[in-house]
């Protein structure tokens, strides 16, 4: 494979590494990089997933402009194998699966002609002079002469069961292929020659990349939850000597509501997203269940909120006590906000660029920080299969793509001049449709130019949004319906049905009457005291119950000391 870019490519190409390395010039030391040299002359592979309308062309170009540097600074091509996400996890376990009956081919046949030789030696019939077909072969570049007679370094073709660099989208791809023990461990590569990525990716991130102990995977540094945020009306709050230190909750800010309700018409005393902050749903797609938990809002990992029906919860019946309230006056208006708009209070989740409108009519309380999932920490990473051609030099490819911005934006946004340019404030607008990436699947958001329709500083905030982020109290427990009794599940999921339709319907003067009766129908409720249990009563079946499953989590999670 020997590669050339097109002079209208390269041009535009050097254009704009020149203007990444004059935009990003702290990225330039390189001294965590390329430390192992290696000489020969190779092709590296990344598995990847495309956009909805990129073109092969376009993949060629970015793949071309991505070599030319990959090429000076590794001796290293590279070769993108992008699908649409559709394709990709069957194409990538396809692709894994022929890799590994090929080298199973190639070592029964090694296997048979040894045991042929052998047999063939027993019985005299080889001739002790003759030299043996295996033979060390050193690897040399090959080389080739361009139109001008200089010499050029020739790139081999990717090999038929050669798989080196490819991306995982959640943490189930990530175990399954754990499991068939396809991902190399990159510990080693992470004290040495990518140690780089220490100082460029979030702890947290960076060690959720371990499996039973083992770094398996760099997890692609991304702006990780949201916060929520609570508005509280400045004018308002001063007019009723409310200090808004003290109301650091929505159930702190129940009085206040009323007073403006009360007082104040041309208000809406509460808008916004009034769902409870901090719930926690046991269901396998986070839809509403009886069975769940209400944490305070600023509780962490280590903290137990074991599966219960919520009718047991205090701070569930006490938060639906307020909204029944609330509804009950008329005080709760529409679910968006606008800068502009006239309230008491108002509950906003996103990022503080989404509230920096309202600071001057409004109080901004942090109502509860980001919270790392496994669902929203694992939607991108990288790993190097062990059919890699080679890890240290894979792993060189990772650390730039994640450390320098030249190799990172042409892999997110493709050529600039071609399918991107920058505005007067350096953020990406986009020329073209033929190259569509997601930031996520890239690499390190953090070191690529803010992507079209932000602003220049989003990273920088993006990484105090990452350091004020906390472990969900549910990082790290997998619900797994397959371990349940189908039977319990299903009982649950009809009854939470109903149960929040009546709810719908509930008055506040109603409320206490009917949280009293319906308690008592969830106590005679066998399907989910059963669900709920903490110990397994029925030790024949292959179920167990959640209630146990929880607390088997928790207890080795969270050993008592």
């Amino acid at each position: 494979m020997k590669r050339r870019l097109t002079s209208a490519a390269l041009c535009l190409f050097m254009l704009a590494t020149a203007a990444s390395f004059a935009a990003c010039g702290q990225e330039d030391d390189l001294s965590g990089v390329g430390e192992e040299q290696i000489d020969s002359a190779m092709t590296l592979n990344i598995y990847g997933i495309k956009g909805e309308g990129t073109t092969d062309e376009a993949i060629a170009m970015v793949e071309e402009a991505m070599s030319s540097i990959t090429e000076a600074q590794f001796n290293t091509a590279i070769k993108l194998m992008l699908y649409t996400e559709d394709e990709y996890d069957e194409v990538l376990e396809a692709k894994m699966d022929a890799i590994q009956e090929q080298l199973d081919l190639e070592a029964a046949e090694a296997e048979a002609k040894k045991e042929a030789e052998k047999a063939a030696k027993q019985d005299d019939e080889a001739d002790e002079d003759e030299s043996t077909d295996e033979s060390t072969e050193e690897i040399v570049d090959e080389t080739i002469l361009d139109e001008y007679g200089l010499v050029e370094t020739f790139y081999p073709e990717v090999e038929e069961t050669q798989l080196d660099i490819f991306l995982m989208t959640d943490y189930d791809m990530l175990m399954k292929y754990s499991e068939k023990g396809v991902l190399s461990a990159l510990d080693e590569s992470l004290s040495s020659s990518s140690k780089l990525l220490k100082s460029y990716i979030n702890p947290n991130i960076l060690a959720a990349g371990k499996v039973n102990g083992s770094t398996v995977a760099i997890l692609n540094n991304q702006m990780i939850g949201e916060y929520t945020f609570m508005l509280l009306n400045r004018e308002l709050i001063d007019k009723y000597y409310y200090d808004p230190e003290d109301l650091l909750t929505f159930e702190d800010t129940l009085n206040f509501i009323l007073d403006v309700g009360s007082n104040d018409s041309a208000y809406t005393p509460f808008v916004g997203d009034i769902s409870p902050v901090g719930i926690h749903y046991f269901t396998s797609d986070g839809s509403q269940s009886i069975v769940g938990n209400l944490l305070a809002p600023d509780a962490v990992g280590g903290t137990n909120g074991a599966p219960k029906a919520l009718t047991d919860v205090r701070n569930w019946t006490d938060y639906i006590e307020i909204v029944k309230q609330l509804e009950d006056e008329g005080y709760i208006g529409g679910t968006e906000i606008s800068v502009g708009d006239q309230f008491g209070v108002g509950i906003i989740k996103g990022e503080w660029s989404d509230v920096e409108g309202f600071e001057e009519e409004y109080y901004i309380n942090v109502l509860q920080n980001p919270q790392a999932t496994y669902d929203n920490i694992y939607n991108g990473m990288f790993a190097v299969s062990t059919y890699t051609k080679s890890l240290a030099r894979s792993m060189e490819i990772v650390t730039y793509l994640n450390t320098r911005s030249d190799l990172r934006n042409l892999f997110a946004y493709g050529v600039q001049g071609v399918h991107y340019e920058l505005d007067d404030n350096g953020v990406v607008v986009k020329l073209s449709d033929d190259y569509n990436m997601k930031l996520e699947y890239t690499g390190n958001s953090f070191v690529a130019y803010p992507p079209e329709g932000s602003y220049p500083e989003v990273w920088e905030d993006a990484k105090q949004h990452n350091l004020d982020m906390v472990l969900s109290p549910y990082y790290g427990f997998i619900y797994d319906e397959t371990l349940l009794d189908p039977a319990l599940v299903s009982a649950a999921a009809d009854f939470s049905e109903d149960f929040f339709a009546e709810l719908e319907d509930v008055t506040y003067a109603e409320l206490e009457e009917w949280l009293d009766t319906i308690s008592e129908e969830i106590d005679d409720n066998d399907d989910i005291q059963a669900l709920i249990a903490t110990t397994d009563e029925d030790t024949e079946d292959e179920y167990e119950p959640l209630g146990k499953l929880y607390a088997d989590w928790f207890a080795s999670a969270y050993p008592a000391t």
